[in-house]
């Protein structure tokens, strides 16, 4: 039988959670970007080819080793030059890369979209193969196109968890964890602690993020793609 919590004591709770949030969870240390290169295909599609330096902060990996999925988001954008005018954003490109670890195998498993899954056996293998090199398609340009200056913008966001991996936490929200007589800061010390890593990453203060922008290149004379 589901047992809701009255609505004045969540109506306290999440407030005091959401400060008690911002006062104890540290910033995240952002991962970077070692480098991020252009380059062209034969059929004239531009690409960035990004690689990462320790990807995995500590914090990810111990909410990795509960169990709690993690997705690391890459956003390429693509913008031209334009002299006397604001430069013009051509094209963009988004992949997001899964991770999780399964207990019961021992296992780590890396998804890339809608490919195949890498499955590794140590945390350091899955951190070896995200440090690799990870192309991004960007945009088919004419003859033309290829002979004016663009540069590309690349984000990178480690989410310790996100939208797909939040019944547990609606699931305390909505009364499922049974709440103590007395509401108030004293009840957020009786949540488990994947619960309350699950509520501050969902917040957004998991978050570790890293930005790099590219020099200027003109596409007709990129090197071509491997």
């Amino acid at each position: 039988m589901r047992h809701e919590l009255p609505s004045p004591i969540r109506n306290r709770l999440l407030p005091a959670l959401a400060a008690l949030l911002m006062i104890a969870a540290p910033l995240a240390r952002a991962f970077e970007f070692a480098a991020a290169t252009p380059s062209r295909d034969e059929q004239g599609r531009v690409w960035v080819t990004v690689r990462l330096t320790d990807p995995l902060e500590e914090r990810v990996e111990r909410s990795l080793r509960r169990g709690m999925p993690a997705t690391l988001a890459l956003h390429a954008e693509l913008w031209r030059k334009r002299s006397g005018w604001f430069d013009r954003m051509e094209h963009a490109f988004d992949a997001n890369l899964r991770l999780r670890y399964d207990v019961g195998e021992d296992a780590w498993t890396l998804q890339r979209g809608t490919g195949g899954a890498l499955v590794v056996r140590s945390l350091d293998s899955l951190e070896t193969a995200l440090s690799g090199p990870i192309a991004l398609p960007l945009a088919k340009l004419s003859a033309s196109q290829a002979q004016s200056r663009y540069f590309v913008v690349v984000t990178g966001t480690v989410q310790p968890l996100n939208v797909e991996d939040v019944a547990e936490v609606e699931g305390w929200i909505s009364g499922e964890v049974r709440a103590p007589r007395s509401s108030g800061l004293g009840v957020l010390t009786q949540l488990p602690s994947s619960v309350f890593d699950a509520v501050r990453n969902f917040a957004g203060f998991g978050d570790s993020r890293t930005r790099l922008l590219t020099p200027e290149f003109v596409p007709a004379v990129l090197p071509a793609r491997r």
